[in-house]
């Protein structure tokens, strides 16, 4: 038996469908993401009492890492985010005050990571401008 977990609009996503979304590579995962936020309006992270979380790239710049549905960001609370919860970012606040404020900060994006893989690291206009040609593509 296949569980269901609910994801942004009644969107109802499987473990086999989220199993088969992180074993792919770091591009093909971007896409997904992109096109699962732009149709849905909505980005999960994690976050605890102290905040959202973080992670460095190995020379030290700070990522926020995102995902399309918070059944993948519960699979990422593990480990040093152990103490975290998935929870919901608008998609007009990500593309209006977060991509923004990220990449004013100095801040990378990083896009569906899963396990060992860290996932598309990107500059944050580069991932709002694909977010709203995707939005485009979709009207």
């Amino acid at each position: 038996m296949t569980t269901m977990e609910e994801g942004a609009g009644g969107y109802r996503i499987g473990a086999k469908e989220i199993d088969a979304v992180l074993c792919r590579d770091a591009a093909v995962r971007y896409d997904y993401f992109v096109k699962r936020v732009a149709d849905w309006e909505e980005i999960w992270s994690l976050r605890n009492a102290g905040g959202w979380v973080a992670a460095a790239t190995d020379t030290g710049q700070e990522v926020l890492p995102f995902w399309p549905f918070a059944a993948f960001a519960q699979r990422a609370a593990t480990g040093p985010w152990a103490d975290t919860a998935p929870a919901p970012i608008a998609l007009e606040a990500f593309l209006t005050r977060w991509l923004p404020g990220m990449a004013a900060d100095g801040r990378l994006a990083c896009v569906l990571p899963a396990g060992a893989d860290r996932g598309a690291t990107v500059d944050p206009l580069h991932l709002k401008a694909d977010i709203e040609a995707e939005q485009e593509r979709l009207q």
